[in-house]
C-alpha cells in the first residue's frame, strides 16, 4: 500500500529517451571540457597530468575528438526525433510543453525579478521556465558552433582547400572562446539553477528517474499542475502517474 501511494504522488518529467541523451551528453560535456582545456593549456602541470593519464597528448586529442562525436550525435539523436515526433506522430513543437520561447517566458521573466526583489508574487512557471528554456538553447546553439569550429580544427587540410588560412585560426579562437563559455555556463548557471537550489540541494533527481514529486511540482510549476488537472478531468486522469 505505501509503494502503491508513493507512486501516485509522482509525475513523469522525463522520458527513457530524454534521460538517456541527458547522461551522454553530460558525460560527453564533462569529457569535452576537461580534454580541450588540457589541450589548450599543455604548459601547466594539470593538462600534462591530463595527458599522462590518458596515454600522452596524441591520446588527448583523439578522446576530445570521441566525447565530441558522442555528445553531437545525442544532439543529432534529439533533432531526429523532434522530426519524427513531428512529421509521423503529428506532434506540436510549440505550445505551454514545449522548449521554445513564448511571451509567457518574457512576462515570466519580469515577474521572476519582481520576485527577487521583493515587489511581486513569485512567477508562476509551465512545464519548462525561461531559464530552462534559455539553457537547453544554449546548448543546442552552442553545439552548432563548437561542431563547425572543430570539424575546420580536425580537417584544416580540407578546409584549407577552398578557405582562406586565416578562417582555421578564426575557427580555433571561436572554438577556445565558446568552450570557455559554454564551460561557464554549464558549470555555473545550470548547476546552480538545476541543482542547488534549496528544493533541491545537493542534486535534482527528476531527470535522473523521469519522475517528479506532485508537491514540489504544485509548489514550482503550478502552471502545469492546472493543465495537469484540467487534462485528468478530460481523460481520466492519465497525466498523473
Amino acid at each position: 500500500m505505501k509503494n502503491n501511494q508513493q507512486v501516485t504522488q509522482m509525475v513523469k518529467r522525463f522520458s527513457v529517451l530524454q534521460r538517456t541523451l541527458h547522461w551522454v551528453v553530460m558525460l560527453g560535456f564533462i569529457g569535452l571540457g576537461l580534454t580541450g582545456f588540457s589541450l589548450a593549456y599543455s604548459d601547466q602541470w594539470w593538462g600534462q597530468a591530463v595527458a599522462w593519464l590518458v596515454g600522452g597528448a596524441s591520446h588527448l586529442g583523439w578522446v576530445h575528438r570521441a566525447c565530441a562525436v558522442a555528445t553531437y550525435g545525442a544532439v543529432v539523436v534529439h533533432l531526429l526525433w523532434l522530426a519524427y515526433f513531428k512529421l509521423v506522430l503529428g506532434g506540436r513543437l510549440t505550445g505551454a510543453d514545449s522548449m521554445f520561447p513564448t511571451a509567457k517566458d518574457f512576462s515570466d521573466l519580469a515577474a521572476h525579478l519582481k520576485y527577487i526583489f521583493a515587489a511581486g508574487p513569485a512567477p508562476r512557471f509551465g512545464r519548462f521556465s525561461y531559464l530552462e528554456k534559455a539553457d537547453y538553447w544554449a546548448v543546442l546553439i552552442g553545439m552548432n558552433t563548437m561542431g563547425i569550429t572543430g570539424l575546420v580544427m580536425w580537417f584544416p587540410e580540407w578546409f584549407s582547400s577552398f578557405l582562406p588560412g586565416y578562417l582555421i585560426n578564426l575557427a580555433m579562437i571561436l572554438h577556445f572562446y565558446e568552450a570557455v563559455l559554454a564551460v561557464a555556463i554549464k558549470f555555473v548557471v545550470h548547476v546552480y539553477t538545476a541543482h542547488l537550489r534549496p528544493e533541491v540541494f545537493p542534486l535534482e533527481k527528476n531527470i535522473f528517474s523521469g519522475y517528479e514529486p506532485i508537491d514540489r511540482l504544485k509548489h514550482e510549476r503550478p502552471a502545469q499542475w492546472e493543465a495537469l488537472q484540467a487534462a485528468a478531468e478530460g481523460s481520466g486522469g492519465e497525466g498523473v502517474q
